[in-house]
């Protein structure tokens, strides 16, 4: 006859541990897992790969985490900035009617194209990115705003010519 098992067993037999090294098949450094106790006692402690963590320890480092992962956002948005501020003067050849009026007008995804080109596709810039476009409706300069972060924008220098 088979025993019935108890409730809640197993659980009972499980840890979360942090990882301090990378440990094949189960997780990377600063990794928080469950792992059973066995595995927890008999491998990943005595060779000292990983450390118990609380509930409150996890929060922490989850918090801390998200924080790290925010501040490399915002850096990478910073550099794509500074990127898009060493291009210089984004040039658009546009046909021209009377007045010097220019037939159509600029959009981001224009600008997008210029600034791809110009870069050599180093820049990448996406039309799912906050613009400001001004009205263009003949040659000049103009400045068109992205918000590549919700703390970072840029301004592009617009130099509309002649075709």
């Amino acid at each position: 006859m088979a025993k019935a098992k108890k409730a809640g067993a197993g659980a009972a037999d499980k840890v979360q541990v942090i990882l301090k090294e990378n440990v094949d098949g189960v997780g990377k450094a600063n990794e928080v897992i469950e792992v059973n106790i066995g595995y927890y006692n008999n491998f990943l402690r005595p060779k000292a790969l990983a450390d118990i963590i609380s509930d409150d320890e996890v929060e922490q480092v989850m918090v801390a985490k998200r924080k790290e992962e925010l501040a490399q956002k915002k850096q990478e948005a910073e550099d794509l900035a500074s990127a898009v501020k060493n291009l210089g003067d984004i040039v658009l050849l546009r046909k021209v009617g009377k007045g010097n009026q220019i037939f159509g007008s600029v959009t981001n995804k224009q600008v997008i194209e210029e600034v791809t080109k110009k870069s050599g596709g180093k820049v990448q810039l996406s039309a799912k990115m906050k613009w400001e476009i001004p009205e263009v409706s003949g040659l000049g300069e103009y400045t068109a705003y992205v918000q590549v972060h919700p703390e970072v924008t840029v301004g592009i220098r617009l130099v509309v010519k002649e075709q």
